[in-house]
């Protein structure tokens, strides 16, 4: 029977992978591989929890008297080296849709074919195939642009039954060094088993109540899958499977289900971005409105730094930046909040917001961070004629009311009694002095006023777009811009 080899990528596991487990039902003996330059354009917690979601992969076939080989260089003289020394006549390896990843397997497959080796595609990390969904369109055009439309398509369509665990069989006798570094503090456990049971918990507590407290950022109340669903240690369509059958549960209250579909509609958001990544590539580092190409913000050093640190004056603002610096990970209100204050407010580029993400949080996408900034910027797949504009201070108040979020990161803050949290700039200057606040040691008062420089930010993009829309012909929208 032909040997062939397995490709890791985004889906670091061995239950329901349809792609594994189409090339163990046709070869044998199959081959696990994992190429090393996976780990370019990752950040350092990312690389960790990689290193160590595969190195937790290789123990798990080693029990089995299996290996997953490491191939160092570029890939696509690697897998053929690989193919050869091992006699594998096919690769298999579920589908990229990141536009990088794609260039990537498009090398390797013309190398493979080159060589007389089979490249076999089955699946992607998505729900659905792009093509499935796209199939439902009624307007021209690649793909959908806008998510109500895309999720209505979404929702149609039935997620297909699971696959059996499958094992890749093969044992390489060199299968190279894989190094093991230690994971950053609070990393999640990065195996498959450790997924699987994340899952199981949110499933069977926090579901339920998904829809009523996961906007809270003091509440622990989101499913924290993201770095098992962003390197497939669980495949998004076993999270919506297992949601799926507790909200078919005929004892499982009406208000429970729309909390579940609440979360369902965030993994179609996940959906919706990879597509759009998959269909238009461009839009990674390019906003999707094309009228807004050219719609450039500020680079100014001294208000980046502020907002990276978390030292806007602004609570919710830098209780969200320090978050993601300390834990990898911000809570998604107070990532919408922070991500509209650093366009909008500080005015600076999104790529400049984006990008910092991109470094800093362990579940980091580029498609799904391209797609939320520009959404955020108003240059993205938002129906709207203008971006939503947040204001930090009534986010606060509406999703930390007890100031309980601002003061776990802003601890300078905590002994600030809620009614002054939000705005300590707004404390006399007798209670100043009597708490020690707006000292160089302390907390600092607002970088900027929100009112003015989202009124200012809010001007300059009014008039891009109805230059943009004069010379394209369309007329321009007169929304008035949206301030939640």
């Amino acid at each position: 029977m032909a040997k062939s080899l397995f490709w890791f990528r985004r889906d670091l596991r061995l239950d329901d992978n349809p792609a594994l487990a189409a090339a163990t039902s046709r070869d044998r003996p199959v081959f696990a591989v994992w190429c090393r330059s996976q780990l370019s354009g990752l950040n350092e917690r990312q690389v960790r929890f990689v290193l160590a979601a595969v190195g937790a992969l290789r123990t798990q076939l080693a029990a089995r008297n299996a290996t997953l080989s490491v191939l160092d260089g570029e890939p696509a003289t690697a897998f053929c080296a690989a193919a050869m020394r091992l006699g594998a006549s096919a690769v298999f390896c579920a589908r990229a849709l990141d536009p990088r990843e794609r260039d990537i397997e498009k090398d390797v497959e013309t190398a493979l074919q080159t060589a007389g080796i089979r490249f076999v595609r089955v699946g992607c990390d998505a729900v659905f195939e792009p093509e499935s969904i796209a199939a439902l369109k009624q307007a021209s055009g690649a793909g959908y642009r806008v998510f109500p439309p895309f999720y209505r398509a979404w929702r149609s369509l039935t997620i297909p039954p699971g696959v059996p665990p499958a094992v890749p069989d093969g044992a390489d006798d060199t299968p190279g060094v894989l190094e093991n570094p230690p994971g950053p503090p609070g990393m999640p456990e990065p195996t498959e088993a450790a997924a699987a049971r994340a899952l199981e918990r949110f499933v069977t507590a926090r579901a339920a109540d998904y829809g009523a407290n996961a906007e809270y950022p003091a509440r622990n109340a989101t499913s924290r899958l993201g770095p098992y669903l962003r390197f497939g240690l669980i495949s998004a369509r076993a999270v919506v499977r297992a949601v799926q059958e507790r909200m078919n549960r005929s004892w499982t209250l009406e208000q429970e289900r729309i909390s579940m579909d609440a979360f369902l509609r965030r993994l179609a958001w996940r959906d919706f971005y990879l597509h759009l990544a998959f269909w238009r590539p461009r839009t990674v580092d390019e906003p999707l409105q094309e009228a807004m190409r050219g719609f450039y913000g500020a680079n100014d050093e001294r208000f980046f730094a502020a907002w990276r640190d978390g030292m806007t004056g602004y609570p919710l603002v830098d209780a969200a930046m320090r978050q993601l610096h300390m834990e990898g990970y911000v809570h998604q209100r107070a990532a919408i909040v922070a991500a509209s204050f650093c366009v909008a407010d500080l005015g600076l580029d999104w790529k400049t917001g984006r990008d910092h993400f991109l470094r800093e949080m362990l579940e980091a996408d580029p498609a799904l961070c391209s797609g939320n900034w520009e959404r955020l910027a108003g240059i993205g797949s938002d129906q709207a004629a203008y971006p939503r504009i947040y204001n930090p201070i009534r986010q606060a108040m509406l999703f930390d009311p007890q100031g309980g979020y601002v003061r776990r990161y802003c601890p300078e803050l905590a002994r600030l009694p809620t009614a002054l949290i939000f705005a300590p700039w707004e404390i006399e200057h007798r209670r100043q002095t009597e708490l020690g606040f707006f000292t160089p040691q302390s907390y600092p008062r607002p970088i900027v006023d929100h009112a003015a420089a989202a009124s200012a930010f809010l001007r300059a993009y009014q008039e891009f777009r109805r230059k943009a829309m004069s010379v394209q012909g369309t007329p321009a929208r007169r929304d008035v811009g949206r301030r939640p």
